[in-house]
């Protein structure tokens, strides 16, 4: 009720002022006052409210500014002037109307793709959310089984599957620290070369070789987690592979770490130590060590290349395409 009691107060205005304006204006201008009055109120209170206003204002337009004046006589130039209002007060209803309609639909299209965006967003973050719970729970598990294989360790005798059960549990630990750092929800992109310094870090830490210093260049490089894992498997090997053998009767050494490109398009990471070399008649394809055998089938798996030679020390390589 309140929308067309703004009709019926919007025309008493509009009479008033057309009123009081009625001695100086010339004549023939009986509808000045009441066309802002209607387009006013089909702005403000809508389609059926702006025509009772456009009714309300003709009508007494006519009785009040048409000769014959308090009347509601009619003749051909009345008749005429009426059609013209209701012609132009016609018009202009019909595109306020038009227009607050589209301004509708496009509050209600904008509101809809709002709630939208906010459910997609509410799913990846829910998605997000169990994938890194997954990712720790997995990481979990590892490190579970690890202490497991160190508990079944303790009640065993034979010193081949002691030794055995300590690589399984100690790569398993490594698999997953390794998954821990890799899938930690609040990075998303891991910097490789800090991730192996955190690594070479942790392993020198792990095996006690406090006289040994690692070093790592690389250049910006972000790999995708199918091959971060594998990767960082391997560099974790071949520096654990120069901490067991490298520095036996070495009271010191360094471990160089390097990641550089090369073309076309392949990356290439070098684990270099100081220490005593490869064994006369070193054979990589024939080698018995556990942890170089999976270097290779890690090698294999992401398309790489592979190779060990003595170089003042020993010097591993792999090179690989990162996509």
């Amino acid at each position: 009720m309140f929308r067309y009691g703004l009709a019926v107060a919007a025309t008493v205005i509009a009479w008033a002022t057309r009123h009081v304006a009625d001695p100086i204006l010339p004549q023939g201008f009986p509808f000045l006052t009441f066309f802002p009055a209607v387009i006013l109120t089909a702005l403000w209170a809508g389609l059926w409210p702006g025509i009772l206003a456009g009714v309300l204002s003709g009508l007494t337009a006519w009785y009040f500014f048409i000769p014959t004046l308090n009347s509601f006589d009619i003749s051909g130039p009345t008749a005429l002037a009426l059609a013209f209002y209701a012609l132009v007060i016609g018009v202009d209803i019909a595109i306020i109307h038009l227009l607050k309609s589209s301004l509708q639909q496009l509050r209600q299209e904008r509101g809809r793709a709002q709630m939208a965006e906010s459910k997609a967003l509410d799913h990846a973050r829910h998605r997000d959310v169990l994938f890194a719970e997954l990712q720790h729970r997995v990481s979990n598990n590892l490190q579970i089984v690890s202490a497991l294989l160190s508990l079944q360790r303790a009640g065993v005798s034979d010193e081949k599957a002691r030794a055995a059960l300590a690589d399984a549990a100690n790569r398993l630990a490594l698999i997953g620290s390794i998954h821990r750092r890799l899938y930690n929800p609040g990075s998303e992109n891991v910097d490789f070369g800090q991730f192996l310094r955190d690594l070479s870090d942790d392993l020198l830490t792990t095996a006690g070789m406090e006289n040994v210093a690692s070093k790592v260049e690389a250049v910006a490089l972000s790999l995708p987690p199918h091959l971060m894992v594998p990767v960082a498997l391997i560099v974790a090997e071949l520096i654990s592979n120069s901490l067991e053998h490298a520095f036996i009767d070495r009271p010191a050494g360094e471990i160089a770490i390097t990641v550089q490109t090369e073309t076309p398009g392949h990356i290439a990471i070098a684990v270099r130590d100081d220490g005593r070399g490869l064994p006369s008649g070193f054979d990589l394809e024939k080698t018995e060590s556990l942890g170089l055998r999976l270097v290779r089938l890690l090698a294999q798996q992401i398309g790489a290349r592979f190779e060990m030679m003595a170089d003042g020390g020993t010097h591993a390589r792999l090179l690989f395409a990162p996509d």
